[in-house]
């Protein structure tokens, strides 16, 4: 995939932060691995220095802020604001499950563009919940996508491939679903995730350092490249098999806050 340049940004699809890593909910499967992770809580101040880092050498066309569930986080309006003055991306998205949507004030919903509510069979948003939302969005013209899942894909490989080539090859994740996160662009969001959930710390540092010169150079070359990522290894990219959508049945399992 090429990737034009103007104004001497580089044109990308989108890119996400996971401002949080732990969720309310604890799906199989699930691609940023959540339900394996500790809780973690990005400072507000680490997301600004990263985006004004980015914003004069990449123009996403949306900036998402996800996790885990975003909603979590406890200065998520601070981080809206802060991705708002960077000027990343024209489109600022949330990507929420929903349930805690009755939480936010109507500073989250004036500053925001896109509220993408991904919809689960095995843990149905409530009626009243999502018609909150409709009349939120209404309220403040905020674009709303709903999301319905009732499959998720087996991501992770049950044993590490010798060669990864065929999945990297093949994963539309890598033009897609960029990502930023403590100092560094990714390719993917899977490395610091998987990172963490393989005891391999060397995976997170796959992605290029925001820090010194000749940024927009080191990130198209990264773009570019064609030889497969470590984390690959660990990963089925859009190779795995669809299964039903449930939660995890473990005593750490809890309902979803509401």
């Amino acid at each position: 995939m090429g990737y034009g340049i103007h104004n001497g940004r580089i044109q990308t699809w989108a890119l996400e932060a996971h401002i949080v890593d732990h969720c309310n909910l604890r799906c199989v499967h699930c691609c940023t691995l959540s339900p394996q992770l500790a809780p973690r809580v990005v400072e507000p101040s680490t997301l600004a220095r990263d985006l004004t880092a980015l914003a004069p050498v990449l123009a996403p066309q949306v900036f998402k802020l996800t996790g885990g569930e975003p909603l979590l986080h406890p200065g998520i309006v601070e981080c809206l604001q802060l991705a708002r003055e960077s000027a990343i991306a024209p489109v600022l998205q949330v990507t929420t499950n929903g349930f805690l949507a009755p939480r936010m004030p109507d500073e989250f919903w004036r500053v925001l563009d896109r509220i993408c509510v991904s919809l689960y069979p095995s843990a149905p948003l409530p009626d009243a919940t999502l018609g909150l939302i409709l009349q939120r969005c209404e309220d403040f013209d905020v674009e709303l996508r709903l999301k319905p899942a009732p499959r998720f894909q087996r991501m992770d490989a049950i044993t590490p491939h010798a060669d990864a080539a065929e999945i990297f090859n093949g994963c539309w994740l890598r033009h897609r679903c960029h990502m930023v996160r403590d100092g560094r662009f990714f390719l993917c969001t899977r490395p610091p995730h998987l990172a963490d959930v393989h005891g391999r710390p060397q995976l997170a540092d796959e992605g290029v350092e925001l820090r010194g010169g000749q940024l927009q150079r080191r990130l198209l070359e990264y773009l570019t490249a064609e030889k497969p990522l470590e984390s690959c290894r660990f990963c089925t990219g859009s190779t795995g098999e669809l299964e039903e959508h449930r939660q995890l049945e473990t005593a750490r399992a809890s309902r979803p806050v509401s």
